[in-house]
Parts: C-alpha cells; sequence; structure tokens
C-alpha cells in the first residue's frame, strides 16, 4: 500500500515540474518573441540604416537615406576644379563635365546590406554588419570627351612658340622683344586632374608646362644702338634678270642676328643657286667668259656685304676675289661666292650682337651691320697691288683703332685673269 502512495506522489511532482519547466520556457519564449519584435521594428526594419557603416569614411549609422546621402554630399560633392600655372588661374566647371558621383547608389546598397529578403539571413547580416563594419568608396563619373575639350581650352590659352626678338631700322632703331615658348603638357596634366577627380580632391592643380627659351631674346638685342659700318654698290638695273636675283639674295641674308660667337655663311642663307630656289638665269663667270646661269648676280650681293662686314671689324674667316677684276669694286676688295664650296663667312666677335641689314633699293645694293656703340672700332682698309706671272694682283690689309690702339691684319690675297 505504501509503494503505490509513492508513485502516486512522484508522479504528481513531476507533473508540478514539468508545469513549472513548461511555464518557464514559455515565459521564454514569449520574452525571446517580444525581444526580437523589437529588435526587428527598432533595429532591423526600423526604416534605418545599420550600425558601423561608412561612405567614403563618412559613418552613416542610424540614418535614413535622405539624410545619409545629405551626410555624404556635406563632405563629398562634385565641385569646379581649379588649375593654375603661374599667375594664371583655369576651372574646370563640374557641370561641363558631368561630374558624378554615386553616393545615392552606395546608400542605397548600404540600406540594403540587412535587407536580403530572408527575416534570418537579415538578422546574420546585422550582425556581420554591425560587427566587423562595412566601408563603402564613392566612384567619380565624368565625360571623358568633354574633360578632353576643357583640357584642350586650357592648352590653347597657355601654347604660344617661342620667338625670337627682331631687330628693325627705318628712322631709327627699334627692337620687338622676344616670347618664350610654352607647351601645355596634355598627357601629365590629364592624369593629374582624373587623379583629382577620382580621389575626390579639388587642391589647386599647378599645371605642367615645358618652356623653351627662344634662340635670341631680348636681351641679346638690347644693347643693338647704332651703324658700326654700311657698303653700297651700283649695278645696270636693265639687266631685269640679274637685278631680281642681286634682290633676292639681299632679301635672304638682311635681318640676321649673330651673337657674339657666332658664325655667318652667306651660301647658307642663300641657298643653292638653282632656278627651283628662286633664282633666275643672268650671266656669271665662267673661266674667261660670261655665261648664263640660275644666280647670276648674287655675288654682287656677297661683295656688298663683305665690305660691310671688313668695315665693321668682324673677324672675316673665308673670302675668295673673282678669276676678273669686277666693276663695282676694286680689286682686293671682291668675294666670289658658288654652289662648289666657295662661301663668304665671318664671325661675331665683339662682346655684343650685331644685326646685318641688306636691302636693294633701285639700282644699288645696300648692306649695313648694326650693333653696339661699345664695340664700334676705327677701321681702315689698305690693298697693295701687285703683279702675278703678269697677272694683277692685291693684297688686302685691315687697320683696327680701338681705345688708341691699332692692330693689322691680314685679309686675303687676290689675283686676276685681267
Amino acid at each position: 500500500m505504501s509503494d503505490d502512495i509513492k508513485t502516486e506522489s512522484d508522479k504528481k511532482n513531476k507533473k508540478k515540474i514539468y508545469r513549472r519547466v513548461g511555464l518557464v520556457i514559455g515565459i521564454i519564449i514569449i520574452f525571446i518573441c517580444i525581444a526580437l519584435n523589437y529588435f526587428t521594428k527598432n533595429s532591423l526594419y526600423n526604416g534605418k540604416i545599420a550600425d558601423n557603416i561608412f561612405v567614403q569614411g563618412v559613418e552613416i549609422s542610424q540614418m535614413g537615406k535622405e539624410e545619409a546621402i545629405e551626410a555624404v554630399n556635406k563632405k563629398y560633392k562634385p565641385q569646379n576644379l581649379n588649375l593654375s600655372y603661374e599667375k594664371n588661374n583655369y576651372e574646370i566647371n563640374c557641370e561641363d563635365i558631368e561630374l558624378k558621383y554615386n553616393t545615392e547608389e552606395l546608400v542605397e546598397q548600404a540600406y540594403n546590406s540587412t535587407r536580403t529578403g530572408s527575416y534570418f539571413n537579415d538578422i546574420a547580416s546585422y550582425i556581420s554588419v554591425t560587427s566587423e563594419g562595412k566601408k563603402y568608396t564613392i566612384k567619380a563619373t565624368y565625360n571623358e570627351e568633354k574633360l578632353d575639350k576643357s583640357i584642350e581650352k586650357i592648352a590653347k590659352d597657355i601654347n604660344q612658340d617661342a620667338k625670337n626678338a627682331t631687330v628693325s631700322v627705318g628712322g631709327g632703331i627699334s627692337i620687338t622683344p622676344s616670347k618664350t615658348g610654352l607647351k601645355f603638357e596634355t598627357k601629365e596634366n590629364k592624369k593629374l586632374i582624373k587623379e583629382a577627380l577620382d580621389n575626390k580632391k579639388y587642391d589647386t592643380i599647378d599645371l605642367k608646362v615645358s618652356v623653351t627659351k627662344p634662340r635670341i631674346s631680348t636681351e641679346d638685342v638690347s644693347s643693338i644702338n647704332t651703324t658700326l659700318a654700311s657698303f653700297s654698290t651700283t649695278f645696270n638695273s636693265a639687266l631685269v634678270e640679274r637685278s631680281y636675283n642681286i634682290g633676292l639674295s639681299a632679301q635672304r641674308v638682311s635681318n640676321v642676328i649673330l651673337k657674339p660667337g657666332e658664325t655667318f655663311s652667306y651660301n647658307e642663307h642663300t641657298g643653292m643657286r638653282l632656278l627651283s630656289n628662286g633664282y633666275l638665269n643672268a650671266p656669271v663667270i665662267v673661266g674667261n667668259d660670261y655665261e648664263d646661269a640660275p644666280g647670276g648676280g648674287v655675288c654682287q650681293t656677297s661683295t656688298t656685304l663683305f665690305n660691310a662686314a671688313l668695315l665693321s671689324g668682324l673677324q672675316i674667316d673665308q673670302v675668295r676675289n673673282h678669276s676678273k677684276t669686277s666693276q663695282y669694286v676694286p680689286r682686293g676688295r671682291d668675294a666670289m661666292v658658288n654652289d662648289g664650296g666657295s662661301d663668304l663667312k665671318f664671325t661675331n666677335n665683339f662682346d655684343h650682337a650685331v644685326y646685318i641689314q641688306c636691302y636693294r633699293s633701285g639700282s644699288s645694293v645696300v648692306a649695313a651691320i648694326y650693333g653696339a656703340s661699345q664695340d664700334k672700332v676705327g677701321v681702315n682698309i689698305r690693298v697693295d697691288n701687285f703683279t702675278y706671272n703678269g697677272l694683277p694682283g692685291a693684297k688686302t690689309y685691315r687697320t683696327i683703332t680701338k681705345n688708341g690702339k691699332s692692330k693689322t691684319s691680314y685679309i686675303y690675297t687676290s689675283v686676276y685673269r685681267k
């Protein structure tokens, strides 16, 4: 009897325990459901972005989409790009190149990062994102063709060819200043611009520009203020072709600036005496006779220029006489040139630049050397005539006087057939 009573009692106790455990479990389940409901409404599906999410370093946790976009745009918003070269400033308008950031797209991705469509997956994503964090990087997009046009516009404003200083004579000596050559380095500058756009950095960009110095600067010619020497010869203007060649060759050797130490070559400036080079057929000396050939008459121009250089004190490097005595200058004062190697060459041995002017005026050809007054010297030309194997000859000397001191130099020896 007593065993039955005990068994019945045990059963009752177990039921009580089960009811209590069930009650506790039920309460726990209720609490879990309440917690999940609270979490779902206030954290998971609260209409805001999860914690620990950043766009380009800007935290957008617990923000709505519009609020997040505004927060990111406050720090990262397409701007005009400023560029400069020396004292000149330029601007690339962000609207002109259609510059855009994918901020809205990234905020949408951030918002949906814990909203996958599956409740339990969303919970897992939420836990992962909030614990590990999530970072988004803004991507810049722009119309590259329009960017190129904006860059080309700036390049066009900056680019300029180097220009030598020039000298002109007429009622005085005037100088046109030189210009430094500038070349906008398109490839390098575009790289800098794209890096700034991609990195969302809007500090002023210092443009890369190559500088080319002119061969002749304003400073080089600023000292040219006087005539060092001039010389002229006359010709028969009725000989049209010859007169034309004289004028053409004079034009080609004119407006030449020689800096100190530079050498002038007559043949380099006039070019080959060919019909294709603009010269006409006219009489030239061939042996003891005259024959028509392209460039007849250019030796009168070279002779005239030789005498101007001789009288100015420039260093004479190469000169040769004609085979026959010229009609326009005495023996020992002529300068024959040809395409076979006979050239007139002289060097600027002064401390400053010189300017060569040569031109035809009616039936005369004139050559003048201009330079610095400090370089002006006194010049005396002496020609000693002699006879060699029955042929007339001449030895030419030049005496230069400067600061009271004189020095005589031998120039060249000429022998003529008659």
